[in-house]
């Protein structure tokens, strides 16, 4: 018989017994939030800055490595909404890789913000974005979706050490501005497997963010390799299988 999973159910050792008591709390918060304005907190919303066709196509990449023994990157994850979603895609697989997420867990440093000035956007659209994140927040949500697989790391892509990493499989850099990106794509591009796959997020021009789609189209113009940017958004950079890079 094969054996179904409840993704949802977050539950751990929860009885039968006091199902019927949670239920019955549970409904009678959720009536209360209706007739108040905490709906809008205590009832699902889409949660993800993705949209569907791009997770779509995060899971259909990732897949593609699936064989791949090295680890997994995460650059840029913030609440780790997209984290959850990915490692769930990865326990359906039986895929153990070690996945690692990089963030500041502050929103963008100074450092980076002022090279998106120089190159003339205002500095108040990127100085408060993500700075509600937490670590320990985005460690306890990896816990609540019994996920353990991952290891969250408190730190600045810019000056991060990346040596200890060899045959990275699969990279999500989502770190929107172009000095993060750039450096990001230096430093994980010659540590990746033969068959991997880097994949950049909001590589759209005309945007907020357009500084990464700035950063992706100069790395992949300097080491050869193709523009792939799906759905306008994702830029997709593939390491062949029979040779180290391009």
């Amino acid at each position: 018989m094969t054996e179904t999973r409840d993704w949802a159910d977050a539950s751990s050792g929860v009885g039968s017994v006091v199902a019927p008591t949670r239920m019955h709390l549970f409904t009678a918060i959720k009536t209360l939030a209706y007739h108040t304005g905490l709906h809008r907190t205590l009832f699902y919303r889409y949660n993800y800055m993705f949209r569907p066709r791009d997770l779509a196509l995060l899971v259909t990449l990732l897949t593609e490595t699936n064989g791949l023994q090295g680890p997994i990157f995460e650059i840029g994850c913030a609440a780790g909404h997209t984290t959850v979603f990915l490692n769930k895609h990865l326990d359906d697989l039986g895929d153990e890789r070690p996945y690692v997420c990089l963030d500041t867990f502050a929103g963008f440093t100074q450092a980076d913000i002022d090279v998106e000035v120089e190159r003339g956007h205002r500095a108040a659209q990127f100085q408060y974005v993500f700075r509600s994140n937490r670590k320990e927040w985005f460690d306890q949500t990896m816990k609540n979706n019994h996920i353990s697989r991952v290891k969250s790391i408190r730190a600045d892509v810019n000056t991060f050490d990346f040596s200890p990493y060899r045959d990275i499989s699969f990279c999500l850099v989502d770190v929107d501005l172009t000095r993060p990106v750039a450096r990001a794509l230096e430093e994980i591009y010659p540590r990746m497997a033969p068959g991997g796959v880097i994949v950049v997020d909001d590589c759209t021009p005309d945007q907020k963010y357009e500084g990464a789609g700035v950063a992706y189209l100069a790395f992949v113009e300097r080491v050869g390799a193709p523009v792939d940017i799906r759905y306008d958004t994702l830029g997709v950079v593939r390491i062949p299988a029979d040779t180290d890079q391009p």
